[in-house]
């Protein structure tokens, strides 16, 4: 009989999570028990069992699939950190919600047996790349947001006004909180509790979710990928210049005459999980949906 082939597992642990040090020691001691799997860890994640560990980006070009535990924003955090890297990552969540983890910590035991013989589905998942177009004429490239581009008033009690492009088209003007560019993946984030609508994961798609607009026939809006959205703020004096943020992340003020566009990346993101793994139930059970009783 053939032996198992070799599988370098890169780990990266939230230790500031309850639960962390126990998702480790669960993994090592099944190692030990398989000699085909060979840990690596992420150089915080090894500080907590005193080992050496890699920054992320070395981690994923020495592992065949990097394992996440923590919430959904430990593992934005590392697809930030290894991106346009193709190394599959798996999320076991330690946090709250969790719709981009594959199990939570009390089902760690039920990937390994998976793990071992490396049997794992794969999701793609669509990526957006932006280009900020400042002022003075510099471009700053964000290369990947897997979740969504937030543009969002300051701390004020004032609508701002964006101007709103698709390809050579004029979509709208909205009179807002803000506009959240949203991909599949991240229509179960912050667009959902906009009221936004759910993407299916493999949706080849980007949806357009106001914040709480002014004008209330302004609604979600679904576009393809096949063109550029360019986003503009309308001058309106005394109001101050909004936030951008790329997957939770701050990314400066968006002035008058500056822009942004935003496409699709040439690279998608790859997501593991159990090959019996079903989005929709996910969504049943993450959002309490049940039948109603007739």
């Amino acid at each position: 009989m053939a032996a198992a082939k070799t599988l370098n597992i890169g780990v990266v642990v939230n230790g500031s999570k309850p639960g962390a040090k126990e998702v480790l020691t669960q993994l090592i001691e099944f190692s030990q028990e398989h000699p085909n799997l060979r840990l690596r860890f992420e150089k915080r994640t090894g500080h907590l069992i005193h080992r050496p560990g890699l920054p992320e980006h070395e981690l994923a070009k020495k592992s065949d699939l990097l394992l996440v535990a923590g919430g959904d924003g430990s593992l934005l955090d590392v697809v930030e950190a290894i991106f346009p890297s193709q190394v599959p990552i798996l999320g076991v969540n330690i946090g709250s919600l969790g719709f981009l983890t594959a199990v939570s910590e009390t089902e760690v035991e039920t990937i390994l047996p998976y793990l071992a013989e490396n049997d794992l589905r794969l999701s793609p998942r669509l990526v957006l790349e932006t280009v900020f177009h400042r002022a003075n004429g510099k471009k700053q490239h964000i290369p990947c947001a897997l979740n969504d581009v937030v543009v969002s008033r300051a701390n004020v009690s004032r609508l701002v006004r964006i101007r709103v492009e698709v390809g050579d088209y004029l979509v709208t003007e909205y009179v807002s909180d803000g506009l959240i560019v949203s991909t599949p993946t991240g229509s179960t984030a912050y667009s959902l509790a906009a009221g936004g609508p759910i993407l299916s994961p493999d949706a080849d798609s980007i949806l357009l979710t106001p914040i709480c607009p002014h004008t209330l026939t302004n609604r979600a809006l679904v576009v393809g990928t096949d063109q550029v959205i360019r986003i503009r703020i309308i001058r309106q004096p005394g109001v101050p210049a909004p936030a951008v943020q790329f997957d939770g992340r701050p990314g400066g003020n968006l002035r008058t005459h500056e822009w942004l566009e935003i496409k699709p990346a040439k690279t998608k993101v790859q997501l593991a999980y159990l090959p019996h793994s079903d989005f929709y139930r996910v969504l049943r059970q993450k959002l309490k949906w049940s039948g109603a009783s007739v």
